[in-house]
């Protein structure tokens, strides 16, 4: 029962962690610059990302916590039941190992596009990397591979999880490009078409980040392939 309560108040731990940096980002840049960069915090891969990742954890820490209430009672292990009850269990830990997968490869695949993109300018200026842009783009995706190697998941999710990955990316870019045909602001200056890159510089970086997101995702997936499951 122990472990179990611990997992739970771990991942929910994460969640508060990356809702306190969400919020605090959040008032930083109301307060700072007005609603427009409110819109265009909340429209970038680190604040979507992490928002999710709050979410996911939240989940997994009450499926963790309802594990843990149901794994005492006999009715679970006997009765007509039996066997309804255990599929149900395989199909919700399946489930689960998906969503932690992809929360995985998501945030690993921001923080490499970061630490790529904007790495050296944080190296040549480190007064615009702040503390909850660390804890953002650093802090939670270290915590959040740590979990999920520390703790496996019950199952296995499938290797088709790979392409699911890309559904973030590619609706990302879609939203992007619609928002920014429509306001005229871009999130990154790299995805302006008008801007000193072009259309081609638009292109690459397209390219370079759902590749990004693809080879993280591979990776992840085929790891908790090749690892144990947790029973």
């Amino acid at each position: 029962m122990a472990s179990r309560l611990a997992v739970a108040g771990l991942r929910w731990g994460i969640a508060v962690t990356g809702a306190v940096a969400l919020a605090d980002a959040i008032v930083v840049a109301q307060t700072s610059s007005g609603s427009a960069a409110t819109a265009d915090f909340l429209s970038s891969v680190t604040a979507l990302t992490n928002i999710l990742s709050v979410i996911a954890f939240a989940v997994a820490g009450a499926d963790a916590r309802r594990g843990d209430s149901r794994t005492g009672d006999p009715g679970l292990r006997r009765g007509p039941h039996r066997g309804r009850v255990a599929d149900a269990r395989v199909r919700r830990a399946t489930r689960v190992a998906m969503m932690r997968a992809l929360n995985v490869a998501t945030l690993v695949s921001m923080s490499v596009l970061f630490v790529c993109i904007y790495g050296p300018v944080v190296v040549t200026d480190p007064a615009q990397l702040n503390l909850t842009s660390v804890v953002l783009h650093v802090v939670v995706p270290v915590l959040t591979v740590v979990e999920w190697f520390v703790f496996p998941a019950e199952s296995r999710a499938p290797l088709r999880g790979v392409f699911l990955v890309l559904v973030f990316p590619c609706l990302w870019f879609v939203y992007s490009f619609i928002r920014g045909a429509l306001t005229g602001r871009y999130v990154y200056e790299f995805l302006d078409p008008s801007g000193p890159s072009g259309v081609q510089g638009v292109v690459a970086m397209t390219v370079l980040i759902i590749t990004c997101f693809f080879l993280v995702g591979a990776a992840v997936f085929l790891t908790q392939r090749s690892r144990g499951i947790r029973r």
